[in-house]
């Protein structure tokens, strides 16, 4: 025996073979991300509906719409939850490598055909994410903008209402303005 012969040390894979409950999980993930890429682009759809009813001040229009939100944020709560129970599973059956486990992290240890689905439909819905964070900023302006709008004329019509000028310049009561009325009931 060579006394210089470095032992043979079996290559590590890089990325180990999944057991077949974990090639279960995987796909299961991929269809809860395909379910919730969906759920967010009916929210995307929604939120330029809000936009556009916010500028009509369609009032029905923007009932109709948040109730239709909240029935899609229900069934986005439902796969996230969901996600999160299949995301901790893979996690935990894959090897500790010290960093959060990210779905796109966890598809490097799919059989090709689900890594290639996984990484797609995880990096289309991190952009329709974006995209609709970017779109509920605008509909939160808008209402904003609105609410503003609202509050001017309102106090327009409170001074104009006001003969005895009892409402201060910003709208509200002016206590310190005493009001003399009389009435004549003689002539």
């Amino acid at each position: 025996m060579n006394r210089h012969a470095q032992p043979s040390i079996p290559a590590r894979p890089a990325s180990p073979q999944p057991a077949g409950s974990t090639v279960a999980d995987f796909d299961k993930l991929d269809g809860v991300l395909r379910s919730l890429l969906g759920e967010h682009e009916r929210l995307l759809a929604l939120a330029k509906e809000h936009q556009r009813a916010i500028a009509q001040a369609d009032a029905a229009g923007l009932s109709s719409i948040l109730a239709e939100q909240a029935e899609i944020l229900h069934r986005v709560t439902g796969l996230e939850q969901l996600r999160r129970a299949l995301v901790s599973r893979l996690a935990g059956a894959m090897p500790k490598q010290g960093q959060p486990q990210t779905v796109t992290a966890l598809a490097a240890h799919a059989p090709a055909p689900l890594r290639d689905r996984l990484t797609s439909v995880a990096a289309a819905l991190r952009e329709l994410l974006n995209t609709l964070h970017r779109e509920h900023q605008a509909v939160r302006q808008a209402a904003e903008t609105l609410s503003s709008h609202m509050e001017g004329l309102m106090r327009q019509v409170c001074r104009r209402l006001s003969h005895a000028g009892t409402y201060a310049r910003g709208g509200g009561f002016d206590a310190s303005v005493q009001v003399v009325s009389s009435l004549d009931v003689r002539s």
